[in-house]
């Protein structure tokens, strides 16, 4: 067996130009493709991720990666509770969205291993008939590009608000999707001025952010929650009231978010949307909202 990896190697180097460099073999193994995961991630006062988590396979190149995401889920509701913004109860939350996209990751890799290594003559006959058909029909295309490496959405996450208006979007993130990138005109990408903290962002076309929105972001930041207004403005100029004014002077972020001047999104702080308004909702609603998102029981909001 190490005889044929090394006749491998040989040829790749050989492949890349580098067939004359001199190379020792110190180690070699079998890889098992496994795909384990903890039934719940929070269990007292010990938290697990990554590998002491789950374990995946490299399909979609998806172990460190989900490690990260399950970093990023986890650090913005673990400083929350330490710092008393909400109670112990948002930790689960965290066991229940990883635990769900670990278990997507699995059913999509057994899908891949599958097609590359078919365990039946049915599967193999499957397979076959998928690659020859695909060079000339793409209706068979989608069969074999599972989409291993896209990001988890959290769709049932007790952490989105159930009256908001998500349904009525016909483009855009959804309850629980990442916030996508997009291009500010020249200035940048929206990504890179949202930060680590609740993010507010409005679609205007106006020279102020509305009211109801600044007395929103006030009160927030009376109850230590970190949060920002984005305000996504076809105008060059800054609106006043927001913290960021982030140009869309083409509308090319409004069509990403299927947002008209008025759309509201509520962004956790890990940028996975957790409420969206098709028009500007008032104070009350995201006050509501981000309890929702803090795991705390809704207060009444003037």
């Amino acid at each position: 067996a190490q005889e044929r990896l090394r006749e491998r190697i040989d040829a790749h180097l050989a492949s890349i130009g580098q067939g004359h460099l001199p190379w020792e073999l110190d180690w070699s193994s079998v890889y098992s493709a496994r795909t384990m995961t903890l039934p719940a991630y929070v269990h007292s006062r010990v938290l697990f991720a990554g590998d002491a988590a789950h374990l995946l396979p490299i399909f979609g190149v998806r172990g460190a990666n989900t490690g990260f995401q399950d970093a990023q889920n986890l650090a913005w509701k673990l400083a929350c509770v330490v710092r008393g913004l909400a109670p112990a109860g948002l930790l689960d939350s965290y066991s229940g969205e990883r635990v769900t996209a670990a278990r997507e990751i699995i059913a999509e890799s057994a899908r891949s291993t599958r097609f590359m290594t078919p365990p039946s003559s049915g599967f193999r006959l499957l397979r076959d008939a998928v690659l020859s058909l695909s060079l000339r029909h793409e209706f068979v295309r989608p069969l074999f590009h599972w989409r291993t490496s896209r990001a988890h959405q959290h769709v049932g996450s007790v952490l989105n608000t159930p009256d908001d208006d998500d349904a009525r979007f016909t483009a855009g993130p959804g309850h629980g999707a990442n916030a996508p990138n997009a291009a500010l005109g020249d200035s940048g990408f929206l990504l890179d001025v949202l930060g680590l903290h609740f993010s507010l962002l409005w679609f205007g076309d106006t020279p102020a952010i509305p009211e109801a929105l600044g007395r929103a972001a006030r009160a927030l930041r009376d109850h230590d929650v970190p949060a920002r207004v984005i305000a996504v403005s076809i105008g060059a100029g800054r609106v006043d009231g927001a913290d960021v004014t982030a140009p869309d002077p083409d509308g090319h972020v409004a069509r990403r978010y299927g947002a008209a001047p008025g759309a509201t999104y509520l962004l956790r702080p890990d940028q996975h949307v957790c409420a969206r308004w098709i028009d500007m909702p008032d104070t009350a609603r995201i006050l509501t909202a981000v309890d929702t998102a803090l795991a705390r029981k809704p207060r009444v909001h003037p």
